[in-house]
């Protein structure tokens, strides 16, 4: 029997650079989804819906991995939106390949990468089955209120049944 040998190959489109961690995040739902060199929170954001932007071109372009699927329809899950009064974007929309839920967006119809990939904020956590804080915006920043005491009309409802 002959001799089995087998070489791997390692390279890489950038060198590495010290001191900058690699962060892992996850979906929701717990699957993997990015990782990237920093901190979400560094990224710039996008005037329009707030998304963070990881460039895929020029000077300023970022090195991550994402994890996603696009959504449902021969484009991808591409849908047009209307940004203003006679603006009009193509996004093809990225998904978690187990939960399916819309994590992100390309501005380039097709399966290449445009000039950038916008992440959605809330979409995304850096531990695995917890809730980022901004998961659902500005909706539940203040606790609603607790009643201490029964309302009027329950009492009296409450006084009618007992009666």
């Amino acid at each position: 029997m002959g001799k089995i040998s087998s070489r791997a190959v390692v390279s890489q489109s950038k060198p590495e650079e010290p001191g900058v961690p690699l962060n892992i995040f996850y979906c929701l739902c717990g699957e993997f989804l990015l990782v990237l060199q920093g901190s979400l929170a560094v990224l710039p954001r996008r005037p329009t819906d707030g998304a963070y932007a990881l460039r895929n071109e020029g000077d300023k372009q970022r090195v991550y991995k994402l994890n996603s699927v696009g959504g449902p329809g021969r484009e991808g899950g591409g849908v047009v939106v209307r940004l203003g009064k006679d603006q009009f974007e193509f996004q093809r929309r990225l998904h978690c390949p187990r939960c399916l839920l819309c994590i992100g967006y390309e501005t380039k119809p097709g399966s290449q990468k445009g000039p950038a990939t916008f992440i959605l904020p809330g979409s995304m956590t850096e531990t695995q089955n917890e809730l980022p804080a901004d998961a659902f915006g500005d909706e539940f920043d203040d606790e609603p209120p607790i009643e201490k005491e029964p309302a009027a009309g329950a009492a009296a409802a409450g006084q009618a049944i007992s009666a």
